[in-house]
């Protein structure tokens, strides 16, 4: 499996597990990902780790070879909307989607050897998910970063906020795992309640606003109604629809 899953005493450590590919998001990374965070949401741990195999690459963004269409599903906090706090423990590269996962996620430590790289405006892809900045990082220094393509180091993603501490290369798990653990022996209403209560305060993106409505419109698009109303339509009858 590409994503991997374990769950010990309230807390969910989630892997991308393509080291020898540097966690590139293909196909089976995208649907992994995006059936760990309904699992996480759905489960009875408190506090979720994503990160990705190995030191050298946290994740690497898009496998080029082998896309994985829409990325969106794929981060903590967007397509499945959770109360419960997401850390992301990251080391050597993070690139493209992976710095988008960072974004999303509500903690982040980070290896010495991190660097955050936000390539879009080099290669002319945006999918419009960067656009969400500010709410992890200061106005001019973030828009420098996303639209120059420049590497951040964790040294300064952690002088500006959008990393919460820096440990030596392979210590970030452990460290996140660290903790989680605090956080899990604590009231799990208050955590979730926290968490809930302050992400009303941040600022929401138009991309944040847009995709439930973009998911909304394409359930319908591919529901038993939609293909019943063209159905009945070529065939001259009424529609029979079901809500479905």
């Amino acid at each position: 499996m590409s994503v991997k899953y374990e769950s010990n005493e309230g807390i969910a450590l989630i892997t991308i597990d393509r080291a020898d590919k540097r966690n590139a998001i293909n196909p089976g990374v995208a649907e992994g990902l995006t059936a760990a965070w309904v699992r996480f949401a759905e489960s009875d741990d408190l506090v979720a780790i994503i990160t990705g195999a190995g030191n050298d690459a946290f994740c690497v963004g898009a496998d080029l070879k082998d896309l994985p269409g829409e990325v969106w599903p794929a981060l903590p906090n967007f397509a499945v909307p959770c109360d419960k706090p997401v850390i992301a423990a990251v080391s050597g590269y993070v690139i493209g989607a992976g710095s988008s996962i960072a974004l999303y996620s509500d903690i982040v430590i980070a290896s010495e050897s991190t660097s955050f790289i936000y390539p879009e405006a080099k290669v002319g892809i945006f999918q419009g998910i960067m656009g969400g900045f500010p709410k992890k990082m200061p106005y001019g220094v973030g828009l420098e970063w996303a639209i120059t393509g420049d590497p951040m180091s964790a040294q300064r993603a952690y002088e500006i906020g959008f990393v919460n501490k820096i440990v030596p290369v392979g210590e970030q798990v452990n460290e996140a795992m660290t903790l989680a653990r605090k956080i899990a022996a604590n009231a799990p209403l208050v955590v979730q309640t926290m968490k809930h209560l302050a992400l009303q305060t941040l600022p929401r993106s138009p991309m944040d606003e847009y995709y439930p409505q973009k998911r909304r419109l394409e359930a319908i698009s591919k529901s038993q109604d939609a293909l019943e109303g063209l159905n009945s339509f070529k065939e001259k009858r009424a529609p029979k629809f079901t809500g479905r």
